[in-house]
């Protein structure tokens, strides 16, 4: 779908029509026929194992990543067996979700079912958790009218133990089955950490703690309350970056404002501009009628910062949604002089049952960057973070690779940059997603997708998740864009 196939997705968030949007979920579309498949009117058992077999066959890593179809069919179908014989749509749903958890890619997903989900993560403690550099374990927040603050538990006390486990063990053992597939071993554990002060309402757990004092340890036992999910907004990189766009694609509950465009852009100073691109993708979020250009917000907002004689520029991909490739190029055209390689897109064909390299619309087979005006080559940071995924870090690659751009962050992106698109349906109104190609660099070697846990744009710049640091993410305090001013000034020369 990259090149030919592009859909129009419209999205009601209750009964009000809140966005139309040019996109196929956060991908970068694969870019020739559609594969979906409905398996929704079979049984569980029999979906499964169609669901099984399409993977297995059109899923774009499986060297890669050496992912074991066969363990996780052995594994996986006896439980959705015995779901289907007992009739047991809750463990079915979950089977299914820790069946494509197993599958380290930000691309391969499943809707989530809150109803389900609550049952099982509905319920806080009043904390949010931060693993700091030094390998400890801090309260990032704590909500003041949570029994952990009557308690006397402070933002900065370090955890010692949680239910009888040393604190990193029990993060370790954590799980994050309804937060979705993870890429990267770092954003794993970030999850890990978000998920682990998650359970049933009512749950009680034991925990110890240490104040920033030194005192001796104290332990308490708090009982866990429906707090409508805050702990997790209070997680890097929610706390600080609104995730509104991903969730209403999703249907996940997000009190955030809808965006007015896909780009953000204005003046810090009198000598920095900042871009923030939210996708690679036309959008119409006032309800206009008219999709709104990206690329033309890009050409404005570039045309803005030479107006303004902008020496400096932030581009912030956070939480960028991804999108089309041939976008992704044309914006990375702004910053580049001469014709530069992008990618090959290697795209299954069910047709050959094999994988092969795609045509561009000038017939050539790679992707290219062409300079356009108008130009920009002034000193650049580009933020990244976990949830900046596919085109958006293909973009965020692009912009790396310049002399002048420099990226910054706690963590690199997601992972995730193969040509997404394909899907199929599940009973119980399910929709499994996965992509079905691969981005290839110029030896023809798949870039940026994530193996071994390592993958995607690692920071040029790495900020230090330190106690003081993770406390000022949880409080919304944007750390990263005042690193990203104060290295650009830096260069700039103050």
């Amino acid at each position: 779908m990259k090149k030919h196939e592009l859909r129009t997705l419209v999205i009601i968030v209750g009964f009000v029509l809140v966005v139309t949007v040019t996109l196929s979920w956060l991908n970068k579309p694969s870019p020739t026929m559609d594969y979906d498949d409905d398996f929704s009117k079979l049984t569980w058992t029999m979906a499964f194992e169609e669901l099984h077999q399409t993977l297995s066959t059109e899923y774009a890593f499986t060297d890669w990543k050496a992912i074991n179809w066969n363990k996780l069919h052995q594994k996986y179908l006896a439980k959705i067996v015995k779901a289907q014989l007992d009739q047991d749509f809750n463990a079915y749903y979950l089977s299914l979700r820790a069946y494509l958890n197993e599958i380290p890619d930000g691309h391969v997903r499943m809707n989530n079912l809150k109803e389900i989900d609550d049952q099982y993560i509905g319920g806080g403690f009043g904390l949010a958790l931060a693993k700091i550099n030094d390998g400890k374990v801090i309260v990032s927040w704590v909500d003041e009218s949570s029994q952990a603050w009557v308690a006397g538990i402070r933002p900065g006390d370090m955890l010692l133990s949680w239910n009888g486990q040393p604190i990193n063990e029990a993060i370790d053992n954590a799980s994050t089955l309804f937060g979705g597939t993870s890429a990267t071993t770092e954003y794993l554990e970030l999850k890990k950490a978000a998920y682990l002060v998650r359970e049933p309402v009512g749950t009680e757990i034991q925990l110890s703690y240490q104040t920033p004092a030194s005192t001796p340890a104290a332990s308490l036992s708090l009982v866990a309350y429906d707090d409508n999910g805050l702990s997790l907004r209070k997680n890097y990189p929610d706390s600080v970056v609104s995730n509104k766009l991903r969730d209403m694609f999703i249907g996940v509950d997000n009190p955030d404002p809808i965006p007015d465009a896909m780009v953000e852009s204005k003046m810090l100073d009198d000598r920095i501009s900042y871009l923030k691109i939210l996708g690679e993708l036309d959008a119409d979020f006032q309800e206009t009628g008219t999709l709104m250009s990206t690329l033309e917000l890009v050409n404005k907002a570039i045309d803005t910062a030479h107006q303004n004689n902008a020496q400096g520029l932030i581009l912030d991909l956070r939480n960028n949604i991804g999108g089309l490739d041939q976008m992704t190029a044309d914006i990375l055209g702004h910053f580049y002089q001469q014709q530069t390689f992008f990618e090959y897109q290697n795209l299954y064909n069910p047709d050959t049952n094999t994988f092969e390299l795609q045509s561009m619309d000038d017939g050539s087979q790679a992707l290219s960057i062409e300079p356009s005006e108008p130009y920009f080559n002034g000193q650049i940071i580009v933020l990244i973070n976990p949830k900046c995924i596919s085109s958006g870090e293909g973009l965020a690659m692009g912009m790396q690779n310049l002399p002048n751009a420099e990226t910054l962050g706690f963590y690199g992106t997601n992972g995730s940059f193969g040509l997404a698109g394909a899907e199929a349906k599940m009973p119980g109104e399910l929709t499994v997603h996965w992509p079905s190609g691969q981005s290839l660099n110029e030896h023809k070697i798949i870039q940026l997708d994530s193996q071994h846990g390592i993958g995607g744009v690692s920071p040029d710049i790495r900020l230090s998740m330190t106690a003081q640091n993770a406390i000022h993410l949880a409080n919304g305090e944007d750390v990263e864009l005042a690193e990203a001013i104060k290295a650009l000034h830096n260069k700039l020369g103050n």
